[in-house]
């Protein structure tokens, strides 16, 4: 490790160098059937996975992060709250043909005998483009010479800004301006994990693993740090035990279920100049689309507060009773008056009974 170091390598660099460019595993790109630049679509980005190619990815003020392209034929995702998350494609179509499509070579020549990958191909990660892909993360596998559809299942939630005035120790939700985390302008709770994660690396070991978003301040790890690594993974720690932001779930958030199909890879599916020259069993192609053009939403709202339940049941009394606030107080003046006064009397009349048997006695 010393040598490398003395050559100007790292863990972080030697990783950078030694995994699949982008330009060489996406051979082919189309989205909502109109063929597009595959280095305009996909980002190069750190994962629980390593290295990856990035698709719809907007989580993280990274600096391995390329800037944005935006295509005029393309619609993007605009947050109703601002909240930081531009560059997002969107689409209102569902079904095959729409969504995003690739060819993908995987250079199996490039995969060495004593490789432990059980298979040639791709391990593909879908998860919600605003958190970084490491807590709730869904995956699935294409193999060399199969064509894999994966169709998507959104969930939608959403809260009233009325869900604020609710202490959050009751809500248990955050809205993602309420806490500031390192790494992104939006509050996620699978950041937020993600960067507790990150503290305790770096309270136990010194530094943090090379797949964790780039931070000055803190060492990456390097192989002098395994054994460290490999003992805390090894115990069985609350990770989320001491997380400072507490790491709540989101009071609006996204999540998705997928179903999957696996069909041969036909060349006649795609222009011919994108198979030709490659050998069709040693490519794969990926179809990401929804599954349906409609979603199930759930909102959070504010039902009753104080001042709703004052005018609410204060206008049932009206109604049933011909009472009022006035009215209620002016029963409980009554009614103290009365036990107030019949109190007094009693006590009258027993100071008077006293004082008549004092008399008689003497």
């Amino acid at each position: 490790m010393e040598i490398l170091k003395q050559h100007y390598f790292n863990t972080e660099t030697i990783m950078e160098e030694v995994h699949q460019q982008c330009e060489d595993l996406l051979l082919y790109c189309t989205f909502n059937s109109k063929k597009k630049n595959c280095n305009k679509m996909f980002n190069f980005i750190k994962t629980y996975e390593g290295h990856c190619c990035a698709f719809n990815y907007a989580a993280l003020n990274d600096g391995n992060m390329d800037e944005i392209s935006y295509d005029d034929d393309i619609e993007y995702y605009s947050d109703p709250s601002n909240e930081g998350t531009s560059g997002i494609y969107v689409t209102s179509k569902s079904g095959r043909g729409s969504g995003l499509s690739v060819v993908l070579n995987v250079e199996p020549s490039d995969y060495p005998e004593w490789s432990l990958t059980p298979y040639n191909g791709a391990k593909i990660l879908l998860n919600d483009p605003t958190d970084y892909p490491e807590i709730t993360v869904l995956y699935k596998y294409v193999v060399l010479g199969q064509s894999l559809d994966i169709k998507v299942e959104p969930r939608i939630f959403q809260s009233d800004d009325d869900i604020r005035l609710v202490p959050l120790e009751k809500r248990n939700c955050a809205f993602h301006d309420e806490f500031l985390l390192q790494h992104t302008d939006r509050f996620s709770s699978e950041t937020c994990k993600t960067e507790c994660k990150m503290k305790n690396y770096a309270d136990q070991c010194g530094c943090v693993p090379y797949k964790y978003p780039k931070d000055k301040a803190l060492r990456i790890c390097d192989f002098g740090d395994l054994e460290c690594l490999n003992n805390l993974r090894a115990r069985d720690i609350d990770w989320e035990k001491d997380c400072t932001p507490i790491c709540y779930i989101e009071c609006r958030d996204k999540r998705y279920s997928i179903t999957s199909d696996v069909m041969p890879l036909l060349a006649d599916f795609y222009p011919r100049n994108i198979t030709l020259g490659h050998n069709i069993s040693e490519l794969s192609s990926l179809q990401v689309y929804f599954a349906k053009s409609t979603c199930n939403c759930f909102k959070n709202m504010l039902l009753i507060d104080f001042n709703y339940f004052i005018a609410n049941y204060g206008g049932v009394f009206s109604l049933c009773f011909g009472v009022s606030i006035i009215t209620l107080f002016e029963v409980i003046y009554s009614f103290l008056f009365s036990v107030l006064g019949t109190s007094c009397n009693y006590v009258k009349n027993t100071n008077k009974t006293i004082a008549k048997y004092d008399v008689e006695n003497e």
